[in-house]
Parts: structure tokens; C-alpha cells; sequence
């Protein structure tokens, strides 16, 4: 007995070798190839309003990680995820570098937590080392990691994975804990990002792929799982129907199958053939009311491709497990049911559902391979000089697309070339001009987005911006005007208008406008601030006060609000108030304008005499 226990542990110690190889050969290529990313900056697609303008980040306290389990941000629920923002901003403030880093690093985790899943699926490390890697190294995996706001896909498959793994070996060893374990990560990576609550219909499909019998006891494992994503779809529908984007006319119908179908085929098309890629794909456009041809015959193809994958099941499981489990992941975003938007697909959605059907891929290699090496040991050499080149090839075209997420305008000239008729694009690129104040292009941009589309809400409401920067203070308020009668329920379009009717100095409009921005939205700090302003104007230091103070219980660091407290205090002759507030903006390193200080202090010692 002796002595095959320890045959068995010669024999078990080359296979481990061979893994901790694999994951140190995966770990290197694919941090090698997303190296470009940490050079790149914060762009104007999400990542302003998440991490750049958001106040919930600015102080890690509890009352704020309160706050971020109790509100949406850009109508998505994801505390998660702005929680690791907070962690971040509050070591690193708004250095670029330290937040894809941490994107890099999450992806690299899911990168072994991969090959570890494949492993524990084939028992091969060659497998799971091919499946890995191409997962890592994908030109599709780009938007997931170079884009500071998809923070959102790593984080939420670290858990997503994780809960995975412990639900396997919670099946393996019938240990409870790794069954609590594998529940408590699927919370988390709901937390994360919504689109994992597809996890229990994944874990059923795990059962199918090892055999279990289908009965009462795997049912009831699986009901507070179901529970958990009920709570989390719910949650997702109660948002966006606030936020409308799940728009009243959302349904679901035949159309509907089409573009599902045409989703599929242009998913599998650029997991086998990544070129082409755009941060946004607008829908391919048909002849009159006919939808395009792709999209008849999309269904067609995946009719066919069913058949072949369910026959495979005479033979494997694995290429239905694969295919299943693609199909599965990738479900809620196939846009089954209607909802607002123009873009049909996105890299960022292949990111779990890839996993599938790169195990396929793996475990088809590996036939072939053997196939071939039986036959010519010449053409087994062959196909792995292949398999290297496929590596080398997917890895530059990796390198390539991050450098196109360097910033704002070369991620947007970047669509705008294969795609030119994308108002998001044109408001962008738009955007990008208005932050280094090229105006004029900055308007072009914007009147080219309403060219394409003219009821397109975010152009009219950035034109007003440029519009209010330049002192064409009618035109803003015009534009601002029109963003409203497409979206009455636009908080920053009434903050931003009440901002331009201060400028012409209709205070009362503006204090309007203000109110209307708060009752949409109680949190936006910002009104509050900009409402107190006003009231300061019209000489209601009190309510201006007050308005001060709601705005920094919601963002306890927000400067402008402290030191516009700071001058409301002064003139209420609250002096010793308003020396608070100064003392607190100096502990935040934020330099108090000199002249005022010095009348401070004047009130003050005249305030003392007295």
C-alpha cells in the first residue's frame, strides 16, 4: 500500500508541475498583451458619471456605502462595483492608472479561475491552459478590461466563477459549507452587475454536464438561488422602468426572434474572427420596412447549427454543455425583449458566455490533435504551429484595440470610421471637444448627431452646454428646452437651464428649474448647491444655507458646497459657522480665496469687540 501511495504521488506531481506552468504561461501572455491599457485615460462614455463626477464615491464612511446599496447609477444597480471605485478614489483619487490596474487584475483572476473550471470539466491541463488563454488574450475581452466603467463584467465574474467552483465542489464532497459559500458569491455577483442572476440556470446545466439526476433534492438546492435572482431581476426592472429606459412599448415578438438569432450568429462570427470590432454596432440597416437579409437568415443558421449540436450528444456531452452554456449566459442581452438603444451587440457581453464556447474550441483541438498526431506525427507539429500563431495573432489585435480605448476621441473617431452614422459617436467625440473647449467642433459634432437622428435627447442637452459656455444664452436655453419635451424627467437638463436663467438673471426661473431637478432626483447635490446659490443671490441666506447642507448630506466632501456655506454664513454673521466650514475646507487641501479670509476675519474681530 506504501508504495503505490506514493507511485500515485510521482504521478500526481508532474501534473502539477504541468498546471502551476499553465497558469504562470497565462498569467504572463495576458498580461503582456493588455499591458497597453494602464497608459490609457478615463473616456466620456460612462466613466465620467461612475468614477470622474460621482460624489457617492468621494468619501468611503458607511453612511456613503449605505447609500450605494440603496441607489441606482446610470440606471443600473451595481454597489459593488461602486464600492471598488470608492476603495480606489480613496487611495488614489482620480489617477487613471490605479483603476485600470485594478480592471487588468480582476481579469487576470478570472483568467485562473478559468483554467481551474475547465480543469475540474475535462481533467486535462492542456484544455484548460487553451481555453485560458484564448479567454484572456480575446481582442473581445478588450472593452471588458481597457474600459474603466466595465469594472462591472471582472468583478462580477470573479464571484460569478467563484460561485461556480464552490458549487462544484460542493457536489463533489456534499460539504455544505462550499454550498453557502457558492450562494453567498452568487449574491455578490449580482452586486456586481446584474446579468448574473443567469447562475442558476448555469448550475443546472453543471448537473446535466456530470450526470445528476434530475429530482426533488436538486430542485430544492437550486430554489434560493432562483430566489436571489428574482429579487435581482425585480430590482433591474424597477429601476430602468424609472429610469425608462425599459420603455412602456418594450415587447416581445416575432422581430424579436430575428434579431436574437442575428445576435447569436454575430457573436459566434466574432468569437472565430474577432476583426471589425467597434465599441458600438448600430442595427444593420434593411430595405423599407423589411428587415435586413441577415436577419431572415440568421434563424436558419442557428436551426442548423441546434441540429448538429444536439446530435454531438450520440457521442459527448461537452459540446452541448459548451453551447448551452454560451447560449444560457448570454440570453439577457440578445434582446429578446425591446428595449431603448440603438446598439444591437457589444464586446462586453461575450466576456462569461465566451467560456463555452472556448471549451468547445479546446476540447475540439485537442480530438484533432490527437487525431493527427496518431496519423502524422508531422501534421500533430502542424496544427500546434497553429495554434501558436492563432496566440500571437488574437494577442497583437489585443494590444491594437486597447490603444483604441486611449481616451475619449480615439475611441470615438475609432467607431465613427467603421460605423458613421452613430449619434453616440458624434456626441462623444462632441464631448471630448467641449472638455478642451474647441467649441465650434464640439457644435458640429452635435448638430451631425441630430442630422442622423433628431430626436437624439443627449445631443440637444450637450449643444445647450456649449451653448451656455459661449454666452448664446437663448440658444442654450432653447436646446436645454427641447432635451425636456423628449425626456420631462431629465434632472441634469433642468439643473443645467436654471444654471443659464441665473446667467440672464431670472433667479426665480432658475430656483424653478432647481426644485424640478430634485424632485426627480433628492440626491443630486448639485442642485442643492446651485439652488443655494440663488437663494444667496436674491439675498435668502438662510435657504441658502439649508440648501448647502442637503447637498453635503449627500456628498460629505463636496468643497464648493462648504465654502458657498461658508460665505452664506458670513453674511447671516454667523461668523464662528463660517470658520468651520473653512477649517474643514483646508483639512480637504482646498485653498480659500484670500480676499475673502481677510473679510472674515475683520467681521469677526469687529464682531468680538462689539
Amino acid at each position: 500500500m506504501v508504495v503505490n501511495k506514493k507511485n500515485e504521488s510521482n504521478v500526481k506531481r508532474p501534473q502539477k508541475y504541468r498546471m502551476l506552468i499553465s497558469v504562470f504561461l497565462i498569467l504572463i501572455i495576458t498580461f503582456v498583451t493588455f499591458l497597453p491599457s494602464l497608459k490609457n485615460e478615463f473616456t466620456n462614455w460612462d466613466d465620467t458619471g461612475l468614477v470622474v463626477e460621482n460624489t457617492a464615491i468621494r468619501e468611503l464612511s458607511w453612511r456613503n456605502i449605505r447609500m450605494m446599496f440603496t441607489s441606482s447609477f446610470i440606471s443600473t444597480y451595481i454597489p459593488l462595483t461602486i464600492l471598488s471605485f470608492s476603495v480606489e478614489y480613496h487611495f488614489f483619487k482620480l489617477n487613471p492608472r490605479a483603476y485600470h490596474t485594478s480592471n487588468l487584475i480582476l481579469h487576470l483572476v478570472n483568467c485562473v479561475l478559468v483554467f481551474c473550471l475547465i480543469y475540474m470539466l475535462s481533467g486535462n491541463s492542456y484544455v484548460s491552459l487553451i481555453a485560458a488563454l484564448f479567454f484572456g488574450i480575446h481582442p473581445l475581452r478588450v472593452e471588458s478590461v481597457a474600459w474603466i466603467t466595465e469594472r462591472k463584467d471582472v468583478l462580477y465574474s470573479v464571484f460569478f466563477l467563484g460561485s461556480i467552483i464552490s458549487y462544484l465542489y460542493y457536489k463533489k464532497a456534499q460539504n455544505v459549507r462550499n454550498y453557502y459559500l457558492s450562494l453567498f458569491l452568487f449574491i455578490l455577483s449580482c452586486m456586481a452587475k446584474g446579468v448574473a442572476l443567469t447562475l442558476p440556470f448555469v448550475l443546472f446545466l453543471f448537473d446535466y454536464f456530470f450526470k445528476r439526476r434530475f429530482n426533488k433534492r436538486l430542485l430544492i438546492e437550486k430554489v434560493p438561488f432562483l430566489g436571489v435572482a428574482l429579487i435581482f431581476a425585480a430590482i433591474a426592472i424597477m429601476i430602468q422602468r424609472q429610469t425608462q429606459i425599459l420603455q412602456q412599448e418594450s415587447f416581445f415578438g416575432l422581430q424579436n426572434i430575428f434579431i436574437a438569432c442575428y445576435g447569436l450568429v454575430f457573436y459566434l462570427t466574432k468569437t472565430l474572427l474577432p476583426l471589425h470590432l467597434s465599441a458600438m454596432y448600430p442595427y444593420p440597416e434593411g430595405n423599407g420596412t423589411l428587415m435586413p437579409p441577415i436577419f431572415l437568415l440568421s434563424p436558419i443558421f442557428i436551426f442548423v447549427l441546434s441540429v448538429l449540436v444536439i446530435h454531438s450528444r450520440k457521442y459527448t456531452r461537452k459540446i452541448i454543455f459548451g453551447s448551452s452554456f454560451f447560449l444560457i449566459s448570454i440570453l439577457p442581452v440578445l434582446e429578446l425583449i425591446t428595449v431603448a438603444g440603438d446598439a444591437i451587440a457589444a464586446d462586453r457581453y461575450t466576456y462569461i458566455p465566451s467560456i463555452g464556447l472556448l471549451f468547445v474550441v479546446a476540447i475540439s483541438f485537442q480530438w484533432f490533435y490527437l487525431k493527427a498526431k496518431r496519423f502524422n506525427e508531422l501534421v500533430g507539429s502542424f496544427l500546434i504551429i497553429i495554434l501558436v500563431a492563432i496566440i500571437i495573432i488574437f494577442s497583437i489585435l489585443t494590444r491594437q484595440r486597447c490603444k483604441i480605448w486611449k481616451n475619449s476621441f480615439t475611441l470615438w473617431n475609432d467607431v465613427l470610421d467603421k460605423y458613421p452614422n452613430v449619434p453616440d459617436a458624434y456626441n462623444g467625440r462632441g464631448l471630448f471637444y467641449y472638455d478642451i473647449k474647441d467649441y465650434d467642433k464640439a457644435i458640429s459634432d452635435f448638430n451631425q448627431a441630430l442630422i442622423v437622428d433628431e430626436n437624439y435627447l443627449k445631443a440637444y442637452y450637450n449643444r445647450g452646454n456649449v451653448y451656455d459656455a459661449i454666452g448664446e444664452y437663448d440658444k442654450a436655453i432653447d436646446d436645454f428646452t427641447r432635451a425636456l419635451k423628449l425626456n420631462p424627467r431629465y434632472a441634469k437638463a433642468y439643473n443645467n437651464r436654471g444654471l443659464t436663467y441665473g446667467r440672464i438673471g431670472e433667479h426665480k426661473q432658475a430656483i424653478a428649474d432647481f426644485t424640478k431637478a430634485l424632485k426627480i432626483d433628492p440626491y443630486y447635490a448639485v442642485a442643492y448647491n446651485n439652488r443655494g446659490l440663488t437663494y444667496g443671490r436674491l439675498g435668502e441666506h438662510r435657504r441658502a444655507v439649508s440648501d448647502f447642507t442637503k447637498a453635503l448630506a449627500i456628498a460629505p466632501i463636496y468643497v464648493k458646497a462648504y465654502y458657498n456655506r461658508a460665505i452664506a454664513y458670513y453674511y447671516l454673521k454667523e461668523y464662528d459657522k463660517a470658520w468651520s466650514d473653512v477649517r474643514r475646507l483646508d483639512t480637504f487641501g482646498h485653498r480659500v480665496d484670500p480676499k475673502f479670509l481677510d473679510l472674515l476675519r475683520k467681521a469677526s474681530q469687529d464682531n468680538h469687540l462689539k
